[in-house]
């Protein structure tokens, strides 16, 4: 049985690669991105390369190079159901942390493996925009 740790390892090499196959392991469809007051719906494999690829190239720009978390908080929702809350690290080329913010994610067992089925991010784009616009 994978482990919620071993999931988001997974997880964060797939997101600073790019790596859009294992993506489409690691998030269900549909899935739901909360973020404020929007609401994505990732309903389909192509939805989901959109979004992933925006993103990584968002952050490739920024001069994000890797990234890594700390677990916070784990809920067990039911046998197949599990929450998590991480505090992500975004770094640059030369180890410098660029920006921290808090994710929350629920999981779901898909035989051995978990599956994102929603995403609510918290600080994110404020953490981005603070870097981005120091950068400009």
């Amino acid at each position: 049985m994978q482990t919620v740790e071993r999931f988001f390892q997974d997880y964060a090499q797939a997101y600073i690669s790019g790596d859009l196959a294992s993506f489409e392991q690691l998030v269900a469809t549909p899935s739901l991105l909360l973020a404020g007051e929007q609401k994505t719906l990732l309903i389909d494999s192509d939805s989901l390369r959109q979004h992933v690829l925006t993103t990584v190239e968002k952050y490739r720009d920024l001069g994000v190079v890797n990234v890594d978390f700390v677990l916070q908080h784990q809920l067990r929702l039911s046998e197949q159901m599990q929450f998590s809350s991480l505090y992500w690290r975004f770094y640059a080329g030369n180890g410098k942390v660029l920006f921290t913010c808090h994710t929350s994610y629920t999981l779901q067992k898909c035989d051995t493996q978990w599956q994102v089925v929603s995403i609510i991010i918290d600080d994110e784009q404020a953490a981005y925009n603070r870097v981005a616009a120091s950068q400009a």
